[in-house]
């Protein structure tokens, strides 16, 4: 809190700035606000002198330009040009503990010798703010000059190169063509690309071989399965209800239509209006329903004596949490209970969004569904689409919905004419197989609040079944009120504020440029995301298209764009491939040709010994990087590589064999019936995933439990993971897959022909001739092929892709 200072004389205030003078090589020559002094201010200043007005002390805000330098009951924070002059810099250098700052009570350790004289020069230069650069225009800039421009190949390598020649760093060569086509398949695919394909590729003589390599490869509807993987982890897609029950929930059409949409290359704006809003746009067809399955991924509690209000309002928290994170790249949740602490969000705009989610049917239950047949997303279902089947249909009556439905009749009949719900009391009154779908739907929402347990179906879903009811958004005729919650508390509305309306972040960008309308919905909230004013949804949705190809994106916390999160390594060409995905139609197809053509990507992966010093961490892309490949696809490559996949697209979960007695623990007693048929050697995208007990395999490499978002999975390097490649049941079917596939294919009794085509199928090229001895060696010490093969599947190479 900035209070009246004890007495400093100027004498001993000039001599502590003196000492910033001779500041360190760290301290930047012309300190910019976003660059150098928004860090500082953010880690040691904000939590009281910034966006949160509940715990802003002194009515000061370092984080506005305006309020830092009006005048304070102690005088001026900042006065551009005078550092001296400045209280900011007068409470950084104090020695006396009621006046310094950050305050003891903070627990945040003072600033260093070099913020300390990076403020100073700042200040002194006249304290210039920058807005933060997330939420500015896109630049506009055109690419950057290059001095070799024979390496550049499109736009991105003259934004990558003009950095390294600026540092005085040179590129990698291209890598070789096994390693392209490995790294494009695992990339692209997630397989591994067979011989065939690898010898057509690699004496393949057109100076356009590559870029035919990628078109096939984009046009491979493997690529849906993919990339549908890396967003169902955004969806926090899952086969259960989560909580300790966990029921099983059939949500495979929606992951269909994730794959489907992909492969179609539907345009991003539109992917996200369907999935956002489908069910609000004017007729909607079958398939924009089932997008909205999307916010139907939330948990639900199937626990006795819980709460509905309560789990409803989470699932509407989650969803405002969701969509902030993958569209926004914001942790807008930090605003749930107060307005947050380091980025432009106010506890209130947090409760206008969430006005969005607030309107849903959905009260933990089960809510309106429709049915799906196996196959019908992408155009073949296993029988003929019925009436029925188009229809959003709610849970059959019970014989506990008809004595409640005769207890209420009677109840409302009994109250004054005008106390009783009109419309509900007439739908009561008419026999039920007379009922129209909107008088159905009046008295079984109704009932349902009610009794929010017994309105559920009774009997257990058969998540497996040829025809299924999958859970979609629908919202409610009339919107419920929407208060901010008294610090999260769902008990504790606000009435004394009022009701909010539904509305967006001001900070990312202006509101609704469509005429003004009584309430917005999901379907306005859809389109101001991908609105071409809007900045944040191209970077965010361009930065984790990079990451999936880099190891990293060009900005490392790729879930938190706001102010806590790094700075763009590359912030033109951030810019650039924004306003070229919004150019291209919002077509990711045309966005990752242009990153799998350039220069930067066909680098090598291998680093110059010069780099380790001037780039340790390859934040400037001087070569490619070694990334350890996402769990589902350490074994789909095992699969791959074995012969045994079976290529099968979308339909019900699987359930491939894995240990015994992993739902011994849980609640209800789960059994995991591993299938025998050709289910067993599908993708693992599509194993069954229960929030409680997940698939033990995936989970050894880093699958996330999706209670929750997951933009970016976490990549660890565990014995445990080598363990389980070396002795799982899957795995070891897999090295027999492998060693009959090589037995098959290589006739004979040629055993170094068999070593290198084992190698082969591994990792796409042959074995160099350290290597082939090494395969000698171990096939002398008697090892037969499926031994061999459990080795070279617990290689580093394998499951890394260079």
């Amino acid at each position: 809190m900035l209070r009246p200072p004890a007495l400093l004389s100027s004498l001993c205030i000039s001599a502590l700035l003196a000492l910033t003078i001779g500041a360190s090589a760290a301290v930047p020559d012309k300190p910019g606000y976003n660059h150098d002094i928004r860090p500082i201010l953010s880690d040691k200043c904000f939590y009281c002198h910034g966006p949160d007005e509940k715990k802003r002390e002194a009515k000061l805000r370092l984080d506005v330009r305006d309020n830092a330098l009006a005048e304070h009951d102690s005088g001026h924070a900042i006065v551009p040009g005078k550092p001296e002059e400045s209280e900011l810099l007068k409470r950084i250098l104090s020695h006396d503990k009621d006046d310094v700052m950050p305050p003891p009570k903070a627990k945040k350790p003072p600033l260093t010798a070099d913020e300390i004289a990076t403020l100073r020069r700042w200040i002194e230069q006249g304290a210039v703010y920058e807005g933060h650069w997330a939420f500015l225009p896109l630049n506009s800039a055109p690419p950057p000059k290059v001095k070799n421009r024979a390496w550049v190949r499109n736009p991105i390598d003259q934004y990558i190169l003009a950095r390294l020649e600026s540092e005085g760093i040179q590129p990698s060569p291209e890598a070789d063509r096994p390693t392209l086509i490995r790294r494009l398949y695992l990339d692209l695919l997630g397989l591994l690309p067979s011989p065939e394909e690898v010898a057509a590729f690699v004496a393949d003589p057109a100076p356009n071989a590559y870029e035919k390599l990628v078109d096939r490869t984009l046009a491979n509807f493997h690529y849906g399965e993919r990339w549908g993987r890396h967003w169902l982890d955004q969806a926090r897609y899952a086969d259960s209800n989560g909580y300790s029950i966990d029921s099983a929930r059939a949500m495979w059409p929606y992951r269909d239509w994730v794959i489907k949409a992909l492969n179609d290359d539907m345009p991003f704006d539109q992917f996200t209006i369907e999935q956002l809003g489908g069910d609000l746009l004017p007729h909607p067809t079958k398939s924009q329903l089932i997008a909205t399955a999307f916010h139907r991924n939330t948990m639900i509690n199937e626990e006795g004596g819980t709460k509905p209000e309560q789990f409803r309002v989470e699932s509407a928290i989650d969803r405002v949490n969701t969509t902030g994170s993958v569209w926004l790249g914001l942790t807008v949740g930090c605003a749930q209970c107060h307005s947050h602490k380091f980025d432009p969000i106010s506890q209130r705009e947090f409760y206008q969004f969430l006005a969005f989610f607030n309107q849903g049917e959905d009260v933990n239950a089960k809510g309106a569904t429709i049915q799906v047949a196996k196959g019908e997303v992408f155009g073949h279902p296993v029988k003929p689409t019925t009436a029925e089947i188009q229809s959003i249909k709610f849970p059959k009556k019970t014989p506990t919905q008809e004595q409640w439905e005769r207890k209420e009749l009677a109840r409302l009949e009994a109250l004054p004419p005008d106390k009783a719900p009109t419309e509900l009391l007439l739908s009561l009154k008419i026999v039920d197989s007379t009922r129209d779908e909107g008088q159905k739907k009046l008295v079984n929402e109704a009932y349902a609040k009610a009794y929010p347990k017994a309105a559920k179906t009774g009997k257990k879903v058969d998540v497996n079944a040829d025809v299924v009811d999958l859970m979609i958004m629908q919202d409610l005729d009339k919107p419920r009120p929407n208060y901010l919650l008294i610090r999260g508390d769902y008990t504790r509305p606000d009435e004394k504020g009022g009701p909010l309306q539904p509305g967006v972040l001001s900070a990312v960008s202006a509101a609704f440029h469509e005429a003004p309308r009584e309430y917005r919905n999901r379907l306005d909230l859809a389109r101001w995301l991908v609105d071409p004013q809007n900045p944040l949804t191209p970077r965010v949705t361009m930065n984790r298209v990079w990451m999936r190809y880099f190891g990293r994106g060009i900005v490392e916390t790729e879930e938190d764009f706001g102010t806590q999160g790094t700075e763009p390594t590359h912030p033109e060409l951030l810019d650039w491939l924004a306003r070229e995905f919004i150019h291209q139609g919002w077509s990711l197809k045309k966005m990752h040709r242009l990153i799998v053509t350039s220069a930067t990507y066909r680098q090598s992966s291998n680093a110059h010994p010069d780099l380790a010093e001037k780039d340790p961490r390859n934040l400037l892309l001087a070569r490619q990087e070694r990334v350890r490949v996402e769990a589902e696809i350490v074994r789909d490559a095992a699969l791959s590589a074995s012969g045994m996949l079976d290529g099968t697209i979308g339909g019900p979960s699987v359930h491939p064999p894995q240990p015994d007695g992993v739902y011994s623990f849980t609640q209800t007693g789960k059994v995991w019936k591993a299938d025998t048929d050709g289910n067993r050697f599908r993708r693992g995208l599509y194993a069954q995933f229960y929030r409680s007990a997940p698939y033990p395999l995936l989970t050894t490499f880093d699958e996330p439990n999706f209670s929750n978002a997951c933009t970016r999975r976490a990549r660890s390097n565990t014995p445990l993971q080598a363990l389980n490649v070396a002795n799982d049941p899957a795995f070891l079917e897999m090295a027999e897959g492998l060693a009959q596939r090589v037995q098959r294919e290589v006739p004979g009794e040629d055993t170094d022909a068999r070593l290198r085509y084992a190698f082969l199928l591994c990792f796409s090229r042959d074995p160099s001739p350290k290597e082939l001895s090494i395969l000698r060696g171990y096939a002398a010490k008697g090892n037969d092929l499926a031994a061999l093969a459990r080795v070279l599947f617990n290689t580093d190479n394998f499951i890394t892709r260079e």
